[in-house]
């Protein structure tokens, strides 16, 4: 990265030499990136596996909680910063505005523990900053909330955060080998983020711990999954702070490791967009230089230089008139991606509400409905995240589409949040099964209870009124047999009368669930609608300036007199040398770790504008 900032330096001075404003500020907010580049990896596994210890013992230092009590709920970023500082980032309910406090170390654990009294606020992270030299070039830590297994809410939406991470930890414990949600959730893991590496904590609490790690290898392999797996012991890490002898026992050197190639292959990635970059503005400043070269070394071709320069300029205008074909390409996309997201939804979401009223249909809620809650909310989270995978394919989708209309690939790829669909699942509330009642409210039950409690003796005596003493004991048990028939059939009715609520309340949640969802996605392609846009105008802008640049000289160029055309030439060939040393630097410097950074990104605008 300092081999790259100095190619951006040296690409900012050339651009500032011309007059390349709009040159310099893209490469100014390359230097901005670069400076605040960061990897993220997630600790993700079951409860109570030992995430937030192997955490601590990484860092030696305490920065997330791990009392015996305490469950962790929310997630915990820790990162590199001068001075110890812990950060609470908060939602309001009905507000989307983000607030953030400052908390005391000692106060964390009663802010992350599942379960907490948070306040009015919804807390849905919490940020640790530490000086330490393992996050000083950009690794970050986070301690996830336990998954729960696959189908868990939890687990969903850590799942749609993996997408986004750098890396994944897995980590499980020595004391049994991994279980089949967890193998499931691995492989569903991996498959969004490949970046991974399996850590069984807590060896030196468990004797057979090399038969978990050797059985655990042999379930990895059975899935498919080429991942290394660590061994560690946290309590010997930590007790390495003081016993540096300790950390070769611990395990960590290999955990250590994965982490710095982690960090090494997310730079790699970074060290391709900023040769991408660098090489679309070294493209842009060569045009003046070229043209000008054209028209110096055949001054009898100047007319027909000019020409071409003239409509490539046309060209290039064309480009950033709101007419542009990939204007229209991005606009149309956009329409069909929102339609085609709340369809999906839509019929997701449809799904799960006609198995949920097949659950209930089957049961009494009076009895399931606290297990058929949690399975909505599940089924739901599975659906949201679909649904969201949808979103963010197809949008990249177009992302391409739009770079291939117009003709240079964009180097960017599309993240849209889930926070609304976490947030809405976190507030959203499905009726308990006590407010299921029949209508009148206590009364009607109390109503009910009575006409039942005085039709048996009422049938009885009416009964034995009407016939003779020897015929008492039959009537007795025919009112007993028709009070155990009505008994029974305003059982169901009650049953009945709580499946019907308890469908409404499942509807009800899902139709609230849709709408935020809906209205997450609509918001989250219109920033990304917004954000090529922006991207394609302002590469348009820079190939129109460039034209018209190189148009310019190639004009004054062709009205120099003979000696002044050989002093602009030697100039000319000094900026063309110093405009291939930066573009071979940086193609070799991205080049080792991505052979595809060799292709320049302005080479396509460039044949696209007659350049």
């Amino acid at each position: 990265m300092p081999d790259f900032m100095t190619a951006l330096d040296a690409s900012s001075h050339l651009a500032e030499g011309k007059a390349r404003g709009d040159l310099t500020e893209r490469l100014d907010g390359v230097k901005k990136l670069v400076g605040q580049r960061s990897c993220t990896v997630a600790f993700v596994g079951e409860f109570k596996r030992g995430k937030s210890t192997l955490v601590n013992a990484l860092l030696q230092t305490a920065v997330c909680p791990v009392d015996a009590d305490i469950v962790t709920g929310v997630p915990t970023l820790v990162r590199y910063g001068e001075t110890l500082q812990v950060l609470a980032h908060a939602r309001h309910p009905g507000s989307d505005d983000v607030t953030t406090d400052s908390l005391r170390l000692e106060d964390l654990a009663g802010v992350v523990a599942d379960g907490a009294d948070r306040g009015a606020g919804e807390l849905f992270s919490v940020e640790v900053q530490v000086r330490h030299r393992l996050l000083r070039h950009g690794l970050c830590l986070l301690d996830t909330p336990g998954v729960g297994g696959l189908d868990s809410v939890h687990g969903q939406l850590s799942l749609a955060s993996l997408n986004a991470a750098g890396g994944l930890v897995f980590v499980t414990d020595a004391s049994q080998e991994l279980t089949a949600p967890e193998l499931d959730y691995l492989t569903t893991a991996v498959g969004r983020c490949p970046r991974a590496a399996l850590v069984v904590t807590k060896v030196d609490l468990h004797q057979h711990w090399r038969r978990i790690v050797e059985t655990n290898r042999g379930h990895l392999q059975n899935a498919g999954l080429d991942l290394p797996v660590i061994p560690v012991s946290s309590f010997l890490r930590l007790r390495a702070a003081r016993q540096p002898a300790l950390n070769a026992e611990s395990g960590f050197e290999q955990l250590v490791g994965f982490l710095a190639d982690v960090v090494r292959r997310t730079t790699a990635g970074e060290a391709s967009a900023v040769a991408h970059e660098v090489d679309f503005v070294t493209t842009q400043l060569a045009r003046q230089s070229d043209a000008e070269r054209v028209v110096l070394a055949r001054p009898e071709a100047s007319a027909a230089v000019l020409d071409r320069l003239g409509q490539a300029h046309q060209r290039a205008h064309s480009l950033s008139a709101p007419s542009a074909a990939w204007q229209q390409v991005l606009n149309d996309g956009i329409q069909d991606l929102v339609a085609d997201a709340e369809y999906d939804l839509a019929a997701r979401l449809r799904t799960v509400l006609r198995d949920v009223k097949d659950i209930i249909d089957e049961s009494d809620p009076k009895d399931t409905w606290e297990d058929t809650q949690a399975w909505l909310r599940r089924q739901v989270a599975e659906a949201s995240v679909a649904n969201r995978d949808l979103v963010v394919r197809r949008a990249n989708q177009l992302s391409d589409a739009v770079a291939e209309q117009f003709d240079f690939e964009s180097g960017a790829g599309v993240e849209l949040e889930l926070e609304a669909v976490s947030r809405t699942l976190a507030d959203l509330e499905i009726p308990s099964a006590a407010t299921f009642s029949m209508p009148g409210g206590r009364l009607g039950s109390v109503l009910s209870g009575g006409r039942l409690a005085a039709y048996v003796p009422l049938m009885a005596l009416s009964l034995a009124l009407h016939t003779t003493v020897l015929i008492i004991p039959p009537a007795a048990l025919l009112g007993a047999l028709l009070g155990r028939l009505i008994f029974r059939m305003e059982s169901k009715k009650q049953r009945s009368y709580r499946q019907g609520q308890a469908r409404t309340a499942a509807a009800k949640f899902i139709d609230e669930i849709a709408f935020e969802m809906n209205k997450d996605a609509r918001d989250g392609l219109r920033r990304t609608q917004r954000r090529l846009r922006d991207e394609f105008q302002s590469r348009a802008g820079s190939i129109q300036a460039s034209t018209g640049a190189a148009l310019d000289a190639a004009s004054r160029a062709s009205r120099l007199d003979p000696a002044a055309r050989q002093a602009r030439a030697a100039e000319l060939d000094e900026e063309t040398r110093q405009l291939g040393d930066i573009r071979d630097h940086v193609r070799a410097l991205a080049s080792p770790v991505t052979p595809a950074a060799a292709v320049p990104v302005g080479s396509r605008a460039e044949r696209a504008t007659g350049g």
